[in-house]
This record gives structure tokens, C-alpha cells and sequence, in this order.
């Protein structure tokens, strides 16, 4: 599942590239090269798709970062025997006793 996510987001991503690039920014872009395509309504056709287009890749690639990160959330460390310390680490000793920094003692005799 989180290679298929992956793929279509890499794939999304290099749609986007692409499809910012046919833009241009004064209104031109790939709409400019139909010249004679006026009469068929396709400059404002054109630019209208481009634009969606747009919308759609970057919500697709915003929908599908956040459904990522919810999925591949860190696994929890196991607790063993109920003897975790604060900040979820063992001491220096393990499970078995030792000492930790800064108490005395240690393994009992």
C-alpha cells in the first residue's frame, strides 16, 4: 500500500513539473501555440484544463503526503516486564538491575 502511494505521488509530482512548465505566467503558455485554434474555442478551453489540471495534481500530492505520514507512524517500543524507566529507555543495565546515571547501587550479591 505505501509503495502504490509512493509511486502515484512521485508520478503526480512529475505531472505538476510538467504542467507548470506548458504554463506561462503572462497567459500565454501552450495555449499561444493554437493560433488559429480561436475559432474552436480552444485557448480558453486550454488554459482552463491547464489550470485544473493544476489544482488536481497539488491537492492529489497534498491528499495523499498527509495519508502517508498517518499511515507510516513510528511503532511503539515494547515494554518489557513492566521495568521501562521515564523517556521510555532501560538503564544501563538492562532489564537484569545495574546501575543508571546518577543512582548507586546495582546488581545485588
Amino acid at each position: 500500500m505505501i509503495a502504490l502511494i509512493s509511486i502515484l505521488l512521485v508520478l503526480a509530482s512529475i505531472l505538476l513539473i510538467v504542467v507548470v512548465f506548458v504554463q506561462n505566467p503572462k497567459g500565454g503558455g501552450l495555449s499561444s501555440d493554437f493560433g488559429a485554434a480561436q475559432q474552436l474555442g480552444g485557448v480558453q478551453r486550454t488554459n482552463d484544463f491547464i489550470e485544473k489540471a493544476t489544482w488536481v495534481l497539488a491537492g492529489f500530492i497534498l491528499v495523499g503526503s498527509i495519508l502517508m505520514t498517518s499511515i507510516m507512524k513510528p511503532e511503539k517500543p515494547k515494554v518489557q516486564q513492566g521495568k521501562e524507566q521515564p523517556g521510555g529507555q532501560q538503564g544501563a543495565g538492562g532489564p537484569q538491575g545495574g546501575t543508571a546515571p546518577g543512582q548507586q547501587g546495582g546488581t545485588p550479591r
